[in-house]
């Protein structure tokens, strides 16, 4: 009765969030300032599989931020105009099922078709934050 009752995964999201938003907000501040940047050397051209973000967009993560990206040890990038939005996995199911949190420095909402990926779900968490799945 329970499993129907409490949101556990909408708990686990919660706790996820809010146990890596420090560290997240650090890895974002070393992007912008080009401390870290993408490495398309470490991901070959590839065919991709549906709805896989851009190789040449990820941003392989240091030791000490590995847990901010569950799944992966890179973050996905997208920079327009002046500003750069950031995703970081949450969740890698199968079949191009994912999701994450954006962050991005200008509170702009992200939209289907950015980082190359489609969307199901677009949820802000708070100011600069939101949840995506597809």
């Amino acid at each position: 009765m329970l499993w129907f009752f409490i949101p556990f995964e909408q708990l686990n999201l919660d706790i996820n969030f809010k146990l890596h938003q420090r560290k997240r907000e650090e890895v974002a501040a070393k992007i912008q300032s080009g401390a870290l940047k993408p490495d398309e050397a470490n991901y070959p051209s590839l065919i991709p599989l549906p709805n896989e973000p851009d190789n040449s967009s990820l941003v392989d993560l240091l030791k000490e931020y590995a847990s901010v990206s569950r799944g992966r040890d890179d973050v996905a990038v997208e920079t327009k105009g002046k500003g750069t939005s950031l995703l970081f996995f949450t969740n890698l199911g199968i079949l191009g099922h994912f999701s994450g949190f954006v962050y991005d420095p200008n509170n702009r909402k992200p939209s289907s078709g950015n980082f190359g990926l489609n969307f199901d779900e677009i949820e802000k968490v708070q100011k600069n934050w939101y949840y995506i799945s597809y």
